[in-house]
């Protein structure tokens, strides 16, 4: 493994879209697969985070994400709403070659249940009319060896000039609470005795309660990385991750946003 690292101020890598949707979106980075396989040339600030292997058939490069490390360098508390492999430009993009031929894209390791959709942006009009489900076959699994035309096959998303393949995840719980209802009842008596008076006695109690489920995006535990191969070799292309908050980030996970700023270029 050969690997220089630069220091460089790369702030733009990493940038809240708005108050309003705290929303964090996160540039991992890009990635060339080169040869041999499974050599990768990475361009990013998540180095220590990103590895490279070749697929069980010894055929295709898969790139691998760690999210739980890149989570725990943003200061924790976050949970992955959107991943968005993109077109990184310098590619060609002719009718035989429409950009990085994204063969497979997915999340490893333990997933809890939630929605999971995929969706297309970009200039390729046959995966912008697809529907989820459609998109999804085409990269569940590592399974094309080049690009050929992404109309012949059903293999491979062609990205296109500027183009994005998109994940997205929502309906995964957060958290569950109860809330106690409350109720109101009374009782009166009064009774005589020897040597006694008179008493009067009452009683409150409660009934109902409701159970309030906050759902989200994906939570990343442990174990959990982002997956994505390139059909063919030498063509560009990188990786958005989008998080929100799970909780009011803590003053020292906001000073790790703020100072994001290494840029390191690895060889495997």
């Amino acid at each position: 493994m050969h690997r220089h690292t630069a220091i460089a101020s790369v702030l733009a890598s990493l940038a809240v879209v708005s108050a309003s949707s705290a929303a964090i979106v996160v540039n991992v980075g890009t990635v060339r697969q080169v040869s041999p396989r499974p050599t990768i040339e990475y361009t990013g600030s998540y180095g220590a985070a990103v590895s490279s292997r070749l697929d069980p058939e010894g055929l295709r490069t898969v790139t691998r994400f760690d999210l739980h490390d890149i989570v725990v360098s943003l200061g924790g508390d976050l949970a992955l709403t959107e991943v968005r492999v993109y077109d990184a430009g310098g590619n060609s993009y002719g009718n035989w070659s429409p950009g990085a031929d994204i063969d497979m894209m997915r999340i490893a390791g333990l997933i809890p249940a939630g929605d999971t959709t995929f969706r297309y942006s970009g200039t390729v009009t046959q995966h912008a009319s697809e529907a989820s489900e459609v998109l999804r076959t085409r990269t569940y699994t590592c399974d094309a060896a080049s690009g050929d035309q992404h109309f012949n096959s059903q293999h491979f998303i062609s990205l296109g000039a500027g183009g994005r393949a998109i994940m997205q995840f929502s309906g995964f719980l957060h958290s569950a609470g109860s809330t106690g209802g409350s109720g109101e009842g009374s009782g009166e008596g009064s009774g005589t005795g020897m040597g006694g008076g008179t008493g009067v006695g009452g009683w409150t109690g409660g009934s109902g309660g409701t159970t309030e489920s906050i759902y989200g995006g994906l939570l990343v535990a442990d174990g959990m990385a982002l997956e994505v191969s390139e059909a063919g070799i030498g063509e560009i292309w990188g990786v958005e991750l989008v998080f929100e908050p799970t909780a009011v980030p803590a003053p020292g996970a906001l000073a790790l946003l703020a100072l994001a700023g290494i840029v390191a270029r690895r060889r495997r």
